[in-house]
């Protein structure tokens, strides 16, 4: 069976002491018509931001696969359950649903064999290569990895693309777009002050054309937005704003009612028996 190119990328992470001395994991994307590496990212541990990275760069660099394959891992999937809006539960299986990319996921290693060899093959490869060029840090890891290794690995045992057989999708988004697309989303509601708290900061919305403070009732929904940059954006009922870091809001102040004193008349008047409608009393008074 013959694959297109972009239609199966394989991820994966592999761990080593790759460079310095502590053990770091190698994320790799994996085309499977190819066998081209299309990215790599070295971090301390494998991490969702690390496969944002590598999918960010091959649709930038590439375009936007058909099918992405993975293992199982809480980045990716949570036992295959979906949400109540029938999206995946995950960061990355949402982005991969927005940009129409089919994400499918397995805990069997014969899964994805193209990234797993690869792996092998970088362990006795990149680890010496890194240590000839006395690289220690993760910036300069990083930097000799896309920019030196994996060109150099690529000529010498990818295949040539076919154009005619190709499955990836030309990307029609620029990078504004991807930047609000690859992200982290978290649902909030706004308080009585119109801001949002996450993690203990608060935050509010500013329009983006005017940068006019925004206003909302309180526990108005509101989807915040970690962009792959970092910053902090928010979607309030389909629009999208910026969210503006402040103090932590003042709460409104509670109304104190004074407590009066009574006079001693004043409370022997409030005491007083009251007879009842129907006393003798009242009959004989009204008599």
């Amino acid at each position: 069976l013959l694959y297109n190119y972009g239609q199966e990328i394989q991820m994966d992470a592999a761990f080593a002491i790759w460079y310095g001395e502590k053990a770091r994991a190698l994320h790799l994307a994996v085309d499977k018509a190819t066998k081209r590496v299309l990215y790599g990212w070295f971090d301390v541990q494998e991490t969702t931001r690390a496969y944002f990275l590598m999918l960010m760069n091959i649709i930038l660099k590439n375009g936007i696969p058909k099918k992405i394959k993975t293992d199982k891992r809480g980045t990716f999937s949570i036992n295959n359950v979906k949400t109540k809006s029938n999206l995946n539960t995950t960061q990355f299986g949402r982005i991969c649903e927005e940009l129409e990319i089919f994400l499918s996921s397995s805990s069997d290693p014969l899964f994805k064999p193209n990234v797993e060899r690869e792996n092998k093959t970088f362990k006795g490869r990149l680890i010496a290569e890194l240590r000839h060029e006395n690289i220690i840090d993760d910036e300069r890891a990083n930097k000799y990895l896309n920019e030196v290794f994996i060109p150099k690995m690529n000529s010498k045992f990818a295949y040539e693309i076919d154009f005619e057989r190709n499955d990836m999708r030309e990307n029609t988004y620029n990078f504004e777009d991807l930047n609000i697309i690859i992200s982290e989303r978290y649902s909030r509601k706004i308080d009585n002050s119109s801001s949002i708290k996450y993690k203990g900061k608060y935050y509010i919305p500013i329009d983006i054309e005017t940068g006019e403070i925004m206003s909302f009732e309180q526990n108005t929904t509101c989807i915040i937005i970690i962009a792959y940059d970092n910053s902090f954006w928010c979607n309030i009922n389909k629009n999208l704003y910026k969210l503006h870091e402040i103090k932590t809001p003042e709460k409104p102040e509670k109304k104190v009612y004074q407590k009066t004193t009574k006079t001693q008349e004043e409370i022997n008047k409030s005491k007083a028996h009251k007879p009842a409608p129907n006393h003798p009393w009242r009959r004989y008074k009204n008599s």
